[in-house]
Protein backbone atom coordinates (compact mmCIF):
# COMPACT_ATOMS: atom_id res chain seq x y z
CA UNK A 1 0.00 0.00 0.00
CA UNK A 2 1.20 3.50 -0.80
CA UNK A 3 2.93 4.78 2.39
CA UNK A 4 1.49 8.25 1.87
CA UNK A 5 -2.01 6.81 1.60
CA UNK A 6 -1.37 4.68 4.67
CA UNK A 7 -0.22 7.71 6.63
CA UNK A 8 -3.29 9.65 5.52
CA UNK A 9 -5.61 6.83 6.54
CA UNK A 10 -4.00 6.59 9.95
CA UNK A 11 -4.26 10.34 10.38
CA UNK A 12 -7.95 10.27 9.45
CA UNK A 13 -8.60 7.44 11.89
CA UNK A 14 -6.82 9.31 14.66
CA UNK A 15 -8.75 12.49 13.89
CA UNK A 16 -12.03 10.59 13.93
CA UNK A 17 -11.16 8.98 17.25
CA UNK A 18 -10.29 12.35 18.78
CA UNK A 19 -13.45 13.94 17.41
CA UNK A 20 -15.50 11.08 18.81
CA UNK A 21 -13.87 11.43 22.19
CA UNK A 22 -14.50 15.18 22.22
CA UNK A 23 -18.09 14.60 21.16
CA UNK A 24 -18.62 12.12 23.98
CA UNK A 25 -17.04 14.51 26.44
CA UNK A 26 -19.29 17.35 25.31
CA UNK A 27 -22.33 15.09 25.50
CA UNK A 28 -21.35 13.85 28.93
CA UNK A 29 -20.68 17.38 30.07
CA UNK A 30 -24.06 18.46 28.78
CA UNK A 31 -25.80 15.70 30.71
CA UNK A 32 -24.04 16.60 33.92
CA UNK A 33 -24.50 20.35 33.76
CA UNK A 34 -26.65 21.42 36.73
CA UNK A 35 -30.05 22.93 35.98
CA UNK A 36 -32.66 24.52 38.19
CA UNK A 37 -35.40 22.26 39.48
CA UNK A 38 -37.88 24.75 38.04
CA UNK A 39 -36.51 24.21 34.51
CA UNK A 40 -36.37 20.44 34.89
CA UNK A 41 -39.97 20.25 36.09
CA UNK A 42 -41.07 22.43 33.19
CA UNK A 43 -39.31 20.11 30.73
CA UNK A 44 -40.18 16.73 32.21
CA UNK A 45 -43.58 17.30 33.81
CA UNK A 46 -45.91 19.10 31.36
CA UNK A 47 -48.85 17.70 33.31
CA UNK A 48 -47.76 19.63 36.41
CA UNK A 49 -47.21 23.25 37.43
CA UNK A 50 -45.20 24.74 40.28
CA UNK A 51 -47.10 25.69 43.42
CA UNK A 52 -46.31 29.22 44.54
CA UNK A 53 -47.30 30.89 47.78
CA UNK A 54 -49.55 33.42 46.06
CA UNK A 55 -51.37 30.85 43.94
CA UNK A 56 -54.93 32.04 43.23
CA UNK A 57 -54.02 35.37 44.86
CA UNK A 58 -54.00 33.89 48.36
CA UNK A 59 -51.11 33.66 50.80
CA UNK A 60 -52.65 31.72 53.69
CA UNK A 61 -52.15 28.21 52.30
CA UNK A 62 -55.90 27.58 52.19
CA UNK A 63 -55.92 26.65 48.52
CA UNK A 64 -56.96 22.99 48.10
CA UNK A 65 -53.75 22.21 46.23
CA UNK A 66 -51.58 23.59 49.02
CA UNK A 67 -53.57 21.84 51.74
CA UNK A 68 -53.31 18.56 49.84
CA UNK A 69 -49.55 18.93 49.38
CA UNK A 70 -49.03 19.72 53.07
CA UNK A 71 -51.21 16.76 54.13
CA UNK A 72 -49.24 14.47 51.82
CA UNK A 73 -45.90 15.64 53.23
CA UNK A 74 -47.00 15.15 56.84
CA UNK A 75 -48.51 11.74 56.11
CA UNK A 76 -45.43 10.42 54.34
CA UNK A 77 -42.97 11.54 57.03
CA UNK A 78 -45.00 11.20 60.22
CA UNK A 79 -43.38 7.86 61.14
CA UNK A 80 -40.03 8.52 59.54
CA UNK A 81 -36.80 9.72 61.07
CA UNK A 82 -36.43 11.88 57.97
CA UNK A 83 -37.96 15.32 57.59
CA UNK A 84 -36.30 16.73 54.43
CA UNK A 85 -37.67 20.23 54.89
CA UNK A 86 -37.17 20.29 58.66
CA UNK A 87 -40.74 21.38 59.39
CA UNK A 88 -42.39 18.63 61.45
CA UNK A 89 -42.91 18.38 65.18
CA UNK A 90 -43.55 14.88 66.56
CA UNK A 91 -46.12 13.55 67.03
CA UNK A 92 -47.29 14.84 63.66
CA UNK A 93 -50.81 16.28 63.53
CA UNK A 94 -52.67 15.06 60.43
CA UNK A 95 -55.82 17.12 60.94
CA UNK A 96 -57.03 19.27 58.06
CA UNK A 97 -54.91 22.42 58.00
CA UNK A 98 -53.71 25.19 55.74
CA UNK A 99 -50.17 24.85 54.46
CA UNK A 100 -47.89 26.95 56.70
CA UNK A 101 -45.76 29.73 55.28
CA UNK A 102 -42.49 27.91 55.96
CA UNK A 103 -43.67 24.92 53.89
CA UNK A 104 -44.67 27.12 50.95
CA UNK A 105 -41.45 29.12 51.19
CA UNK A 106 -39.42 25.90 51.30
CA UNK A 107 -41.02 24.85 48.03
CA UNK A 108 -40.18 28.15 46.35
CA UNK A 109 -36.62 27.83 47.59
CA UNK A 110 -36.39 24.33 46.13
CA UNK A 111 -37.41 25.55 42.67
CA UNK A 112 -34.27 27.69 42.51
CA UNK A 113 -31.89 24.89 43.47
CA UNK A 114 -29.74 23.39 40.73
CA UNK A 115 -29.40 19.63 40.38
CA UNK A 116 -27.82 17.32 37.82
CA UNK A 117 -30.89 15.28 36.87
CA UNK A 118 -34.43 14.30 37.79
CA UNK A 119 -33.19 11.48 40.04
CA UNK A 120 -31.97 14.06 42.53
CA UNK A 121 -33.58 13.87 45.98
CA UNK A 122 -34.30 17.59 45.85
CA UNK A 123 -36.00 17.28 42.47
CA UNK A 124 -38.13 14.38 43.72
CA UNK A 125 -39.06 16.39 46.81
CA UNK A 126 -40.23 19.33 44.71
CA UNK A 127 -42.07 17.08 42.27
CA UNK A 128 -43.93 15.22 45.03
CA UNK A 129 -44.83 18.05 47.40
CA UNK A 130 -44.56 21.39 45.59
CA UNK A 131 -46.54 20.93 42.39
CA UNK A 132 -50.14 20.80 41.27
CA UNK A 133 -51.78 19.29 38.22
CA UNK A 134 -51.85 21.48 35.12
CA UNK A 135 -55.30 22.77 34.19
CA UNK A 136 -56.79 23.94 30.92
CA UNK A 137 -56.76 27.47 32.37
CA UNK A 138 -52.97 27.22 32.75
CA UNK A 139 -52.54 26.24 29.11
CA UNK A 140 -54.85 29.04 27.98
CA UNK A 141 -52.83 31.58 30.00
CA UNK A 142 -49.60 30.31 28.50
CA UNK A 143 -51.15 30.87 25.06
CA UNK A 144 -51.40 34.61 25.85
CA UNK A 145 -55.11 34.39 26.54
CA UNK A 146 -57.19 34.11 29.71
CA UNK A 147 -60.39 32.35 30.63
CA UNK A 148 -63.13 34.90 31.10
CA UNK A 149 -64.37 34.93 34.70
CA UNK A 150 -67.94 33.67 35.04
CA UNK A 151 -69.16 36.79 36.83
CA UNK A 152 -72.73 37.43 37.93
CA UNK A 153 -74.22 37.71 34.45
CA UNK A 154 -73.34 37.33 30.80
CA UNK A 155 -74.08 40.89 29.70
CA UNK A 156 -70.52 42.05 29.07
CA UNK A 157 -69.52 42.57 25.45
CA UNK A 158 -66.88 39.85 25.87
CA UNK A 159 -69.36 37.26 27.10
CA UNK A 160 -71.88 38.20 24.44
CA UNK A 161 -69.23 37.79 21.77
CA UNK A 162 -68.18 34.36 23.04
CA UNK A 163 -71.79 33.20 23.36
CA UNK A 164 -72.49 34.34 19.81
CA UNK A 165 -69.47 32.40 18.58
CA UNK A 166 -70.70 29.25 20.33
CA UNK A 167 -74.20 29.62 18.93
CA UNK A 168 -72.87 30.16 15.40
CA UNK A 169 -70.87 26.94 15.68
CA UNK A 170 -74.02 25.07 16.72
CA UNK A 171 -76.77 26.70 14.65
CA UNK A 172 -79.71 24.48 13.82
CA UNK A 173 -78.96 21.93 16.52
CA UNK A 174 -81.79 20.79 18.75
CA UNK A 175 -81.77 21.22 22.52
CA UNK A 176 -79.22 18.86 24.03
CA UNK A 177 -77.53 18.25 20.68
CA UNK A 178 -75.05 21.16 20.80
CA UNK A 179 -71.40 20.55 21.73
CA UNK A 180 -71.77 21.21 25.43
CA UNK A 181 -75.51 20.52 25.72
CA UNK A 182 -76.17 23.97 27.12
CA UNK A 183 -78.84 25.08 24.63
CA UNK A 184 -82.25 25.73 26.11
CA UNK A 185 -83.72 26.18 22.65
CA UNK A 186 -82.86 25.58 19.01
CA UNK A 187 -80.97 28.54 17.53
CA UNK A 188 -81.48 29.42 13.86
CA UNK A 189 -79.71 32.79 14.09
CA UNK A 190 -78.06 35.04 16.66
CA UNK A 191 -76.87 38.58 17.29
CA UNK A 192 -74.32 40.50 19.34
CA UNK A 193 -77.00 41.35 21.89
CA UNK A 194 -77.62 37.87 23.32
CA UNK A 195 -76.40 37.62 26.92
CA UNK A 196 -74.38 34.49 27.67
CA UNK A 197 -76.47 32.10 29.74
CA UNK A 198 -75.50 30.94 33.21
CA UNK A 199 -75.31 27.37 31.96
CA UNK A 200 -72.83 28.32 29.23
CA UNK A 201 -70.65 30.38 31.58
CA UNK A 202 -70.67 27.59 34.17
CA UNK A 203 -69.59 25.14 31.49
CA UNK A 204 -66.71 27.42 30.55
CA UNK A 205 -65.67 27.53 34.18
CA UNK A 206 -65.79 23.75 34.69
CA UNK A 207 -64.00 23.00 31.41
CA UNK A 208 -61.22 25.44 32.30
CA UNK A 209 -60.55 23.43 35.47
CA UNK A 210 -60.07 20.14 33.63
CA UNK A 211 -56.63 18.72 34.42
CA UNK A 212 -54.40 18.16 31.41
CA UNK A 213 -50.96 19.12 30.17
CA UNK A 214 -51.86 18.64 26.50
CA UNK A 215 -52.99 21.34 24.09
CA UNK A 216 -54.57 18.66 21.94
CA UNK A 217 -57.09 17.93 24.70
CA UNK A 218 -60.68 18.65 23.59
CA UNK A 219 -61.38 20.84 26.62
CA UNK A 220 -58.42 23.10 25.84
CA UNK A 221 -59.52 23.55 22.23
CA UNK A 222 -63.07 24.45 23.20
CA UNK A 223 -62.12 26.77 26.07
CA UNK A 224 -59.73 28.64 23.77
CA UNK A 225 -62.50 29.03 21.19
CA UNK A 226 -65.52 29.77 23.38
CA UNK A 227 -64.34 30.98 26.78
CA UNK A 228 -61.14 32.99 26.40
CA UNK A 229 -60.06 36.51 25.49
CA UNK A 230 -56.62 38.06 24.85
CA UNK A 231 -54.71 39.07 27.97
Amino acid sequence: MNPIATKGALGLAASTAVAGTVGMAVKFSGQEKPRSIKDLLWQHKPEKRLLFKRYLDKEDGSQPEWKEAWKKYRTNYKDSERDPLGLLTKPVDLNDANAPSNFMESCESLFKKEVHNIKSDRYQLADNYCTRLTSVADLVWESNRKVLAKGNDGNSSEWKGLWKKYIEANLGKDTGKDEWQVFEKKWESTSDQEAATDKFRSKCESESLVKTGSRSHASYQKVIDYCSVPR
